[in-house]
């Protein structure tokens, strides 16, 4: 268990080693970390540059659109038929040799081969790709409109109306960037809270502290609140980033902005559980690195960070959706595109904090101060 030393305290006198002021040593403690993590190359590498890098791959991504590839042979690449494919905003035409856009359809790098001899169209297509049922629909539906003009058709029996209703795009930027703000919080919250106290046990330093008449408890909250300053500094910058760069749509408006930054803040809180149990169980950072590892590694590929846990067998989803980084990405997504509440997200709250009781428990019962 965390368990505090003695501590010399005043006599009613005045007599023995004065008491120190909480708060003020509370200060220091939050301080000084927090300049010793804004002077670590690694801070600035992995808390900011690296996921906003990331945030800037997923906004590219997000702007260029999917679309339609269909090779077109060389030596056919005109008619009435390749015209109309031209005309549809989703398609893009690739003119090659044929044996070159063969080999490219087998790579997946094309969604279709189209060619138009005479009066027969023919679209050749990869069994594996997805896309092979939107790109018949789609050349289907250019015969289709070539047939009726064809047959002198200028007014159909049947039309289709078109009706609109006010809405908001669904872009990759808008899935990533919680994701990337969930990543960037364990990896403070762990990677941080690890290394920074094993080095403070290595250096001695943390002996020293807990030999002071300053309380154990506030030592470990200096540590606490400083990775929380930089935890919603790092959130802050993402979001900044994403909404005034990419366009990322935050459902009402700042309302939302400060609920995620609320969000962040419970999810460090959460995540530090973890750090402190590992950070206490180890003394060496050889024998910590493997752990934190094991702890934020798999959160990574399975919680939603990168894709939806959807995509996952069936056997593995019940285990992606319950990991502690998954409760908090869902929370973070439902907030910021669906501009839901918090008795909404409660599921989702209820399930990271009862990770955080684990993390923290677990910290309890091994937490060592040298």
């Amino acid at each position: 268990m965390i368990r505090e030393a003695p501590h010399p305290t005043l006599s009613p006198e005045g007599s023995g080693i004065a008491k120190p002021n909480q708060l003020r040593a509370l200060w220091a403690l939050t301080l000084y970390p927090l300049l010793a993590m804004l002077r670590n190359p690694a801070t600035s590498t992995f808390g900011f540059l690296f996921p906003l890098g990331l945030i800037l791959i997923f906004g590219l991504i997000g702007t260029a659109g999917t679309g339609m590839r269909l090779g077109v042979p060389a030596g056919s690449a005109t008619g009435p038929v390749y015209s109309a494919l031209g005309q549809t905003p989703t398609i893009t035409l690739v003119p090659g040799e044929r044996a070159e856009l063969e080999q490219q359809l087998r790579l997946g790098k094309l969604d279709g081969i189209v060619e138009s001899i005479g009066d027969r169209v023919t679209l050749s297509l990869n069994s594996a790709n997805r896309q092979g049922g939107l790109a018949t629909m789609l050349v289907r539906q250019s015969v289709d409109s070539l047939n009726l003009s064809a047959a002198g058709v200028a007014n159909p029996a049947y039309a289709l109306q078109v009706d609109e209703v006010a809405g908001r795009r669904n872009r990759y930027i808008d899935f990533a960037l919680p994701g990337q703000i969930g990543m960037a919080l364990i990896s403070t919250a762990v990677f941080g809270t690890v290394f920074g106290l094993i080095f403070l046990k290595q250096a001695l330093i943390l002996k020293r502290l807990f030999a002071t008449p300053v309380r154990g408890s506030t030592i470990l909250l200096g540590q606490g609140l400083a990775r929380l300053i930089m935890a919603l500094a790092q959130a802050a910058v993402i979001l900044g980033v994403g909404v005034l760069v990419f366009g990322f749509q935050l459902a009402n408006g700042w309302t939302t902005f400060m609920a995620m930054l609320a969000l962040s803040a419970l999810g460090l809180a959460a995540f530090m559980g973890f750090g402190l149990a590992i950070a206490g169980w180890t003394n060496d950072a050889n024998a910590a690195n493997p752990l934190t590892n094991l702890v934020t590694l798999p959160q990574f590929l399975l919680s939603g960070v990168f894709f939806s846990t959807d995509a996952f067998p069936a056997w593995v989803r019940p285990v992606a959706e319950n990991l502690p980084l998954s409760h908090f990405n869902l929370a973070m997504r439902q907030v910021a595109t669906e501009g839901l509440g918090i008795t909404e997200i409660l599921p989702s709250l209820l399930g990271l904090c009862a990770w955080g009781i684990v993390g923290y428990a677990v910290a309890a019962r091994t937490f060592k101060w040298q």
